[in-house]
This record gives C-alpha cells, structure tokens and sequence, in this order.
C-alpha cells in the first residue's frame, strides 16, 4: 500500500529531525538516515500488533510532561499519543539480567515496522517504554540500530561501564553486540530506528 497515515508521516518527520542531533554518534546519526532514506517510501500491508501489556498503561504519564512542549520532543509526545490507536505492540522475554518483573514492565511500540502503524519489513522505528526501576536484559539482534533518549536512563553495549548519554542523546548498537539500557528513578522513554536487512 502506498498510502501513509497522516500522523505517521508526522511523527517520520519529527523522529528524523531527532535523530541528526549532534548529540548522537556518528555511526547513529548514520543508521538513522538510512532508516529515513527508506521510509520516503511508504509501504504498509495492513498488518497489525494489537495486542496491548501492562506497560501499555503507563504511557499517558510519561508522556504528559512533554505534551506542551514546543520542542521536537513535544511534537513527538503528541505524535505518539495521536497514533496510540494503531501502534503495533511488543516486548522482550529472554535475555540475561533483566530486573524481577521486567517483562511487565516494559513495551515497545511500533510506528514503522511489522504490525505497526504502517507494517513492513526492511526498517523499524519505534519507542521504548519502561517503569521506574527497571533493567532490560542483555541481548543482541543482526539489525544495526540507533536510540534517542526522551528522559533520562541508561545504556550498556559488550558488557562495558553504564552510559547516560543525557536527554536528546543516545546510542549507536552495532550488528550482534550485546546491549541492554535501565531507568531509574522515572520512567525511560526513547524511540529507535533499526535497518532490518542484515548486510545493507
């Protein structure tokens, strides 16, 4: 299908804007325009994720700090907030290290991507979701990926030292290399772009 949803192409824009920050590494800033380049194409086949998890409801409050906001983080809070009804929903069950109870306490929503808004299969570009207080596990994928961060939080890569790459910052996860991130005393919002075409 080659139509796209109104507040889809919004939140594309925004998501774009966000991820040539400065503040991102090279290699992020990287991904995420190949990610965008992609997506100028609209491609959906209908499929969705619906399916929603405890997590799910924590998102109105963390979104609510960001609603007024006349920056691009505000755009994006109210982005998400306008395509809620047709975000494809997720979470993660195995990996090493995750905090008791992560899985409940965390979700990913699909914007770009399988069972998202606008379903396909060569990128993903979505957020994270997770509780105070939370760790994600360890784990690794072939997709090369890229993170910005709305609140603050963590992330780890090969089982190094904790980074905070600060709000609007973020992270670069290369190909199969272990990775995990954590909140703390606030709940973690970033959103992500992933090529899914391993060797592209």
């Amino acid at each position: 299908m080659n139509h796209r949803l109104e507040n889809v192409a919004a939140f594309i824009a925004i998501a774009q804007r966000l991820f040539q920050s400065e503040k991102l590494p090279a290699g992020g800033r990287e991904v995420a325009a190949r990610v965008f380049e992609r997506l100028r194409t609209p491609s959906d086949d209908g499929a969705r994720h619906a399916t929603r998890y405890p997590a799910c409801e924590r998102l109105d409050a963390t979104l609510a700090p960001f609603m007024n906001d006349d920056t691009d983080f505000g755009a994006a809070a109210r982005a998400i907030k306008s395509l809620e009804p047709d975000l494809g929903w997720s979470r993660r069950s195995s990996g090493v290290n995750g905090s008791d109870g992560y899985i409940d306490a965390h979700v990913h929503g699909m914007i770009c991507g399988p069972g998202g808004a606008e379903s396909r299969y060569d990128v993903q570009l979505g957020f994270s979701l997770m509780l105070p207080h939370t760790r994600y596990p360890d784990h690794s994928h072939p997709p090369e990926e890229a993170y910005v961060l709305f609140t603050p939080g963590e992330f780890r890569q090969n089982g190094g030292e904790w980074i905070d790459p600060g709000i609007g910052g973020g992270i670069h996860n290369v190909r199969n290399h272990p990775h995990a991130m954590r909140s703390g005393s606030v709940p973690f919002l970033a959103i992500w772009a992933l090529l899914t075409r391993a060797g592209d």
